[in-house]
Formats: C-alpha cells, structure tokens, sequence
C-alpha cells in the first residue's frame, strides 16, 4: 500500500514536473525572444520606470538601480516598507520588450500597494522564506540523533522536530499560494500598464500579452508542483515515522 501510493505521487510529480518544463522553457523562449529586441525609445528602462510612476501618480516611490552583486538578490523587487522599485542592472540599462514588462509588472505592483491590495506582503516573504521546506528531512535527522544519543531509540524528539518541518513546509505552501494570486494580479496590472503606453505595434502587443501569459502560467504551475512535491515529503516522514514508531 505504502509503495503504491509513493509510486503514484511520484507518477503526478513526474506528470507536473514535464508540464513545468515546457512551461518554463516556453516562457524563456518568449522572454529571450523579447530580451535581443531592442524597442526604439530615448529612455532608458529606469527612467522609463520613473515616467510610469509619475503618470500613474505614485510620485512617492523610488527607482533604484542595483549594482552586478545585488541584482542576484534583490534585482527586479518592489519593496513595500521602502516604497521602492529595485532594478537590476540588465533591465535597467537595456530597453527591450521583456525589461520594459518587467518594469511595468513592478509600477504595476506599486500601484495596487498604493490602492490598498492586501496579502502584497506574501511576495518579499515567500521570495525570502521559501527554502523553508528544505529544514524538513534534516529536522528529522536532527531528531532521531537526539533520541538515539539520549535514549537510544526512535522517541519524542523525533516526533517534535517531524512536526516542526512539516509546519514549516505547510506555512511555505500556503504562503506560496497566497503570493501567487498577488503576483499574477500584477502581471495582470503591468499588462495594462505597458498596452496603455501605446509605444508597441499590434504585432509587440501580441507578443507581449504572450510573455505576460508564460509568465502567468508559470506561477501557478510552480504552485502546483511545489503542491505535489509537499505532498510527497509529507507522505515520505509519515510512512518513515510509522516505520520507525513500529519498531520493537
């Protein structure tokens, strides 16, 4: 029974794991398509950025441009305690398609901030949180040593630490979903954003409604198989603990 119920989550994980592929190489397919093609403006992304927010009123909030380093972590962000767009430096210096999507997605971000929009918070979270899940096998390691060194077999300590890295993996799910309806409500936003402009031909527009859509697509496929993969861990430490507790 065991065997056959890790065998068909691993069956839907293998499923979701092609479709997330396709997915993501569709995606970077349209966003590199995008990224060579450069748009004939005579402004750079960041200044571009700064214009957006003015027209959209949020002349509170900063356009800063990170340097190589800090692109890796914090590139392409809006901070809601700073009220601040972070660009990395290859969108900011390069005017294309996929930057200037990726600009409006962020004023577009700002935007519903400044409208109110709750759960915004989840995005930085779950950007900052969302190794969590990692913590839950080495949690019950960690808890099994314990019990093994203080009681020389499977015990209580195994059974806390279990539970704190089932906890954590739950609260990333949730978190993670959460921030997925935020971030596809900004893609829809900077989608309207960047159509507004009326810089692109019906051609760029089309493509741009493409990238906008991958990019959609790739949230909530993500969700879903971080679903699965959840699911899968959590099954995997219950069976190994009914093992274990099973033992004489």
């Amino acid at each position: 029974m065991e065997l056959t119920i890790i065998l068909v989550v691993l069956g839907l994980i293998f499923i979701v794991a092609c479709v997330v592929g396709f997915i993501r190489w569709n995606a970077r397919r349209i966003t590199f398509w995008f990224s060579v093609k450069k748009l004939e403006i005579n402004k750079s992304i960041e200044e571009y950025t700064e214009l957006l927010l003015e027209e959209n009123g949020l002349f509170d909030v900063k356009v800063k441009k990170c340097g190589f380093f800090s692109s890796l972590f914090v590139g392409n962000t809006y901070s809601l305690r700073k009220k601040t767009i972070r660009l990395s430096w290859f969108v900011a210096r390069r005017s294309s398609p996929t930057t200037l999507a990726t600009a409006c997605q962020l004023v577009g971000l700002a935007k519903l901030h400044a409208e109110g929009v709750k759960g915004l918070k989840s995005i930085e979270l779950f950007r900052w949180l969302s190794w969590l899940p990692v913590l839950l096998v080495p949690l019950a390691v960690i808890g099994l040593v314990v019990d093994f060194i203080a009681f020389d077999k499977v015990g209580m300590y195994t059974l806390i630490f279990s539970a704190v890295g089932l906890v954590l993996t739950l609260f990333t799910f949730i978190l993670a979903c959460v921030a997925s309806r935020k971030t596809i409500k900004s893609y829809n936003e900077g989608e309207k954003i960047i159509l507004e402009l009326g810089i692109l031909n019906q051609e760029e527009e089309n493509k741009i409604k493409k990238l906008y859509s991958a990019w959609k697509k790739l949230v909530i496929i993500n969700v879903i198989y971080n679903s699965f993969a959840t699911i899968f861990f959590i099954l995997r430490v219950l069976f190994s603990s009914l093992k274990l507790f099973g033992r004489k």
